[in-house]
């Protein structure tokens, strides 16, 4: 039985998304609940709405009114916004500057920064892409054994945003290692809590560089917003942080996971490797479709900021939802042989970058950085084969899924002897 009178019992669900045992079976209890309850709700952590189909997700995505996202506790509009259920937000952390904030200053945000992000932005960004991607292929050919996470997609990614926010190349392996420990490791775990307390160092340190380029402005995304205003004012160190902290979050590791996640399957699906060897015109719609497939942003936590009715259900003010990208980019009703990976799948309307005002701002960049990246694999050493005894996927973590390691070997090749690009 519900503890909650207005919500049927045949809509209650019971499982634990912060669980290892969540994690692992994501995709079976998603199957259900779209067939059973596609608007589901969760009596765990104070109870909550689940979202699993793709018309459920889609529609929520898109009312950012009704479905908020802004992280204000007490907030004076009355509706008590928070973060995701379960996880307190580390003592110390900032909110996430474009990510928990709605209304005109998110727009005038995202319409600021939209230009270092284009299509055409990312395009001019893609010859230094590549050179990094073999750079570090370079270091470990000869060898004919790497950790495609750890000495691949991690550090690319990385190098990238340092280009991008203008920060210094040298301290690239301490945001990647912090915010690939805070994403790989359980939250209960000694590692998350030693990777957590470094936050507050590294903070400080973002604010200091920010002074720099306030006093020497560059051609770059931060000296950018230190120069950008809103309602006439220009943004203080607590604004700059959250945006920076955000920008950089999202660059260094939801890549490295796609990626990963991406060199994993094809690794232990021959068929698909070779068929994308062969027709290297594929990768555009391959990497859309991986996207899809994987979605390693799973899920996204909102509040509902006034009543409404969704899917059959009426969500009350103040209620939470999951909003699970997973689940809609395997929706049956939407994807025709939605646990496949389609290689020139098209239409492909998947939902993995988000829907609506809070889409992914960076999605261009993440796409082009994973398809350079899965492709100079597939030149280098196109053999490789994964050491699956030594893969760690990420467990207990309900917003995101990706992989610790990925170790490899390979038939060893000659270093190109790329020049480093930074």
């Amino acid at each position: 039985m519900t503890t909650r009178p207005d919500v049927a019992d045949d809509v209650v669900v019971d499982f634990d998304h912060h669980s290892d045992a969540f994690n692992a079976n994501q995709q079976i209890i998603n199957a259900e609940l779209r067939q059973r309850c596609p608007v589901a709700w969760n009596e765990n952590y104070d109870g909550f709405w689940y979202l699993s189909s793709y018309d459920a997700v889609s529609q929520s995505a898109r009312d950012g009114d009704t479905f908020a996202h802004k992280y204000e506790p007490n907030a004076d509009d009355g509706v008590d916004y928070q973060g995701e259920m379960g996880i307190p937000r580390p003592e110390g952390q900032p909110a996430l500057g474009i990510g928990e904030v709605d209304g005109p200053y998110h727009l005038a945000l995202r319409h600021a920064l939209a230009p270092f992000l284009s299509p055409g932005a990312v395009d001019r960004m893609r010859p230094f892409m590549e050179q990094s991607a073999h750079w570090f292929l370079d270091q470990k050919a000869k060898g004919g054994e790497m950790d495609l996470v750890l000495d691949y997609a991690s550090p690319v990614p990385a190098i990238l945003t340092m280009k991008l926010m203008g920060l210094p190349y040298d301290n690239w392996h301490l945001y990647a290692t912090l915010f690939h420990s805070v994403m790989a490791v359980p939250q209960d775990s000694e590692e998350y809590t030693s990777a957590i307390a470094k936050v507050p160092a590294m903070m400080e340190e973002v604010i200091e560089y920010a002074a720099t380029r306030r006093a020497n402005p560059k051609d770059d995304l931060t000296s950018f917003l230190i120069q950008f205003e809103f309602d006439g004012k220009r943004l203080d160190d607590a604004q700059l942080l959250n945006i920076l902290w955000n920008l950089i979050a999202g660059g260094v590791d939801t890549t490295t996971s796609q990626t990963a996640l991406t060199l994993r399957h094809l690794g232990t699906h021959p068929e698909l490797r070779q068929q994308l060897i062969d027709q290297p015109e594929l990768f555009r719609t391959a990497t859309d479709e991986f996207l899809r497939y994987f979605s390693v942003n799973t899920s996204l936590s909102r509040t509902v900021a006034r009543d409404v009715d969704l899917g059959g259900q009426h969500l009350r003010k103040n209620d939470k939802v999951i909003i699970s990208w997973l689940a809609a980019n395997h929706d049956e009703r939407e994807f025709e042989r939605a646990d496949k990976v389609v290689l020139d799948r098209a239409p492909n309307r998947h939902v993995a970058f988000g829907l609506g005002p809070h889409r992914c701002i960076g999605s261009h960049l993440a796409r082009v950085m994973s398809e350079v990246m899965v492709k100079a694999v597939l030149d280098r050493i196109p053999d490789y084969e994964v050491d699956l005894s030594g893969v760690h996927q990420y467990m207990g973590n309900p917003s995101m899924t990706g992989l610790g390691t990925l170790p490899v070997t390979f038939s060893p090749a000659e270093s190109r002897q790329t020049p480093r690009p930074w």
